[in-house]
């Protein structure tokens, strides 16, 4: 099993594949910003800041709310208003 190393915080390739999907289909822009909205470190870029709160998610919701559907609700329901 892969897993990346973001300050600290393991991402598995697992969260990495997820959260991919996420940036793609939320249109996520690299640059900054989003990760104060993600509730994770401010110093990390949108896309990593995107992979961290997967796997954040990942670890600490129950079972039942580990579809694909209900961690995009989640996702999409961080984002601040202008993003979409």
């Amino acid at each position: 099993m892969l897993h990346q190393n973001f300050k600290h915080v393991w991402v598995t390739e697992r969260a990495n594949r997820i959260a991919d999907w996420l940036i793609f289909v939320a249109e996520i822009q690299p640059g900054n910003g989003l990760a104060g909205h993600l509730g994770v470190n401010v110093s990390m870029d949108n896309h990593n800041a995107v992979r961290i709160w997967v796997q954040e998610q990942m670890r600490t919701w129950p079972p039942q709310y580990r579809t694909l559907g209900e961690l995009r609700k989640g996702f999409i329901a961080c984002l601040p208003s202008e993003v979409f």
